[in-house]
């Protein structure tokens, strides 16, 4: 047993580091292509003892100690590497003037290099192993909340809707009765190949006594090559509008937070994730690594949209991140000149002190979670027991 976690959790560190190495490949790649110095590309943070892998291209690769994260420092991109002779040690060459489109390209070239390898994963599942289907099942019901019980609901009903919305998510079902607190609804549930109505109606909370699970469906995919392509293309979509929409209710949650905290009666965001349910590093590693001995088609999705995740996150307009420097080109591109370097660099360092102090909170969670077993897969194969609903 604990072989096993140590493999899951090697064989989760190996798919993060070579999600890190593509994302740094894919702005490595087009700053050679135009003529950028790429001075150093290090596996990891660039903090504490590092050794050198050696030099090519111009280029020394290295693995620093902080071994989770990566970067390729690219002085003539305007980036927190711009004192790369300082900081590396490495002299540089006299700095080139590159136009904002090259720029820009490089910047977004990484952000470029996850989606080109979450879509060849997604299409290779396709191959493989068919279309993934998500489906919400109940894993168990709740005996300090009878509700649903009460109402008829069993273990292993597939939950297809609820009134007029269709259920692809736990997440999606736990939302809706958030907001239908004491107010009836009707579950559409799929039993037997048989789908039975359940009229139920959930507390005051939003709850209703079912803790849910997920599972992956695979479905023969049908066309030609093209076709398999295309529907491949339109399943990533459709999971990474998905991942938005949970982002965007986290970052609603976090920022009415306050104003609902002087308002009791409002649940209007009830059951939604806040900060305490931002999760890193660690989080990934722990689910990641349990899934490798127990369910490995959920864990080629997990990294399917991992993936997707690091295009998102650094496609935001923060300092230090890619979007950042777009967010720079684009107002570099409005005014007619750069922002004064000094401004710039101030920026840049306080957006990554912020971005470290968001780790320390991430990791807390990280920490919390894993302690109290909230992160434990379920011991069945087929499901991924999360949000229980008391």
């Amino acid at each position: 047993m604990l072989f096993e976690k140590a493999f899951g959790i090697l064989v989760m560190l190996g798919i993060l580091s070579v999600l890190i190495i593509v994302h740094e490949c894919g702005h490595f790649l087009v700053a050679r292509f135009f003529g950028f110095q790429t001075p150093v590309f290090g596996l990891g943070l660039p903090f504490g003892p590092s050794i050198s892998l050696g030099k090519r291209w111009n280029t020394e690769f290295r693995i620093h100690a902080a071994f989770l994260g990566g970067y390729v420092a690219i002085p003539e991109l305007g980036d927190e590497t711009n004192a790369a002779e300082d900081v590396f040690g490495i002299k540089l060459k006299p700095f080139k003037k590159f136009p904002i489109w090259q720029r820009a390209l490089v910047a977004v070239a990484g952000v470029t290099f996850n989606v080109i390898f979450a879509y060849l994963l997604m299409l290779g599942l396709f191959y493989g192993l068919g279309k993934p289907t998500p489906q919400v099942q109940v894993s168990s019901l709740v005996a300090e909340n009878p509700i649903a019980k009460n109402a008829g609901v069993l273990p292993q009903d597939q939950i297809k809707g609820v009134d007029d919305i269709s259920i692809d998510r736990s997440q999606k079902l736990i939302t809706y009765l958030g907001q239908h607190a004491s107010q009836p609804v009707t579950l559409k549930v799929l039993r037997n190949g048989q789908m039975i109505q359940i009229p139920i109606t959930p507390n005051a909370q939003g709850k209703v006594g079912m803790a849910l699970g997920e599972k992956e469906e695979f479905r023969p995919v049908e066309g030609n090559p093209l076709q398999v392509a295309i529907q491949a293309g339109e399943e990533l979509g459709i999971r990474t509008n998905a991942m938005l929409a949970g982002l965007g209710d986290m970052v609603t949650n976090i920022a009415t937070a306050p104003i609902r905290a002087l308002n009791r009666d409002d649940k209007s965001q009830a059951n939604k994730p806040g900060l305490g349910d931002l999760h890193g590093v660690l989080a990934v590693v722990k689910v990641g690594g349990d899934m490798v001995s127990r369910d490995w088609t959920s864990l080629i999705m997990t990294t399917i949209m991992i993936s997707m995740d690091l295009a998102v996150i650094n496609l935001l307009p923060w300092p230090a991140l890619d979007g950042g420097h777009l967010a720079f080109m684009t107002l570099e591109k409005l005014r007619g000149k750069p922002m004064e370097e000094r401004a710039q660099g101030e920026l840049v360092k306080w957006g990554f002190l912020s971005l470290l102090a968001l780790m320390v909170v991430v990791m807390v969670n990280d920490v919390v979670a894993i302690a109290t077993g909230k992160l434990d897969l379920p011991r069945k194969q087929d499901a991924i027991n999360k949000n229980p609903d008391k």
